[in-house]
C-alpha cells in the first residue's frame, strides 16, 4: 500500500539505495578482503626470509666458493670455470635480493597478521563512510583516496587507536552528511552504484593476482600443512640446513 503512494521518482529511488547499500556492502568486504590479504602475506614474506630465505643466500654463497675450489683446480676445464662464473653470479644475485629482505627482518618479525573483530568492524564503518566511491565530488574523493590509504596502513599494522581517531574526526564531518531533491539524489545513487562497480572489479583483479603470485601459493601450502600441524617452513629449513652441512663439507674436502 505504501507503494502507491510513492511517486514513480520515489519508488525507483527507493530501489537504487537498497542496490546501492549492497553494493557498499560488497565492496567493503572486497577492500577488507584485499587489505586483510596484503597484510597476511606481508607477515609472511617477513617469516619466510627469517626462517628460509636467509639459508637460500648462504647456499648460493658455498655453492660459488665450492665451484671455484674446483675450477681453481682444473685451470683448463672451461666447464668447470663455466659452473664457477655461473655460481658466482647467482651468489651475487641473490645477496642483491637479500639486500631488499634487511629492512623487512629490522622491520619486524611479528607473528602471523590477526585483526581482531574489533579491528576488521571499526574498518568496515570507516569504509561505508569514507569510501572515495562513495562520493562525486573531485576533491572529496581526493581527500578520502587519502584518508582510505590511512585506514589500510593503521589496519594491516593493528593500529586501533588510529583508525578510532578517524573515526571519531570524521564521523560528524558536515560533509558526509547530505540531503537533496529526490531526482538529484537518484541521479547520485545511479552513478555512484557505477563508481563501486567499477572499483569491486578493480579489487577482484587485484585479488586474484595476488592468488596468483609464488608468495602465495606457498602461503597456501604452508597454510593447509599447518592445518595438519606441519610447520612447513620449519621443515623446509631443515632440509636446506641439510644441504649447507653438505656444502660446507665439500668445501672442506675440496680444500684439502
Amino acid at each position: 500500500m505504501n507503494d502507491l503512494k510513492q511517486t514513480p521518482e520515489e519508488i525507483e529511488l527507493h530501489q537504487k539505495e537498497e542496490l546501492l547499500h549492497q553494493k557498499q556492502e560488497l565492496l567493503t568486504e572486497r577492500e577488507l578482503a584485499l587489505s586483510t590479504l596484503q597484510a597476511d602475506l606481508h607477515s609472511f614474506e617477513i617469516e619466510y626470509y627469517l626462517k628460509v630465505g636467509e639459508k637460500y643466500v648462504h647456499i648460493d654463497r658455498l655453492q660459488a666458493t665450492l665451484d671455484n675450489i674446483l675450477a681453481s683446480k682444473a685451470p683448463k676445464d672451461v666447464n668447470a670455470r663455466k659452473r664457477a662464473a655461473d655460481s658466482s653470479q647467482k651468489a651475487q644475485q641473490s645477496e642483491r635480493e637479500a639486500e631488499q629482505y634487511k629492512q623487512l627482518k629490522e622491520e619486524d618479525e611479528r607473528s602471523k597478521f590477526q585483526p581482531s573483530p574489533e579491528l576488521k568492524a571499526l574498518y568496515r564503518e570507516l569504509a561505508k563512510l569514507l569510501h572515495p566511491d562513495l562520493t562525486l565530488d573531485p576533491k572529496e574523493k581526493q581527500r578520502r583516496h587519502k584518508l582510505m590509504q590511512q585506514i589500510n596502513a593503521a589496519y594491516q599494522a593493528g593500529d586501533l587507536k588510529k583508525l578510532n581517531d578517524i573515526w571519531e574526526a570524521e564521523k560528524n564531518n558536515p560533509e558526509n552528511i547530505k540531503g537533496d531533491d529526490i531526482g538529484s539524489a537518484l541521479v547520485r545513487a545511479i552513478r555512484k552504484i557505477a563508481q563501486i562497480e567499477k572499483r569491486i572489479a578493480v579489487l577482484e583483479h587485484d585479488i586474484e593476482q595476488l592468488r596468483k603470485t609464488d608468495l602465495f601459493v606457498l602461503f597456501e601450502v604452508v597454510e593447509k600443512e599447518a592445518a595438519r600441524g606441519i610447520d612447513q617452513l620449519t621443515v623446509m629449513a631443515e632440509e636446506l640446513a641439510s644441504r649447507i652441512a653438505f656444502l660446507q663439507n665439500q668445501i672442506e674436502q675440496a680444500n684439502k
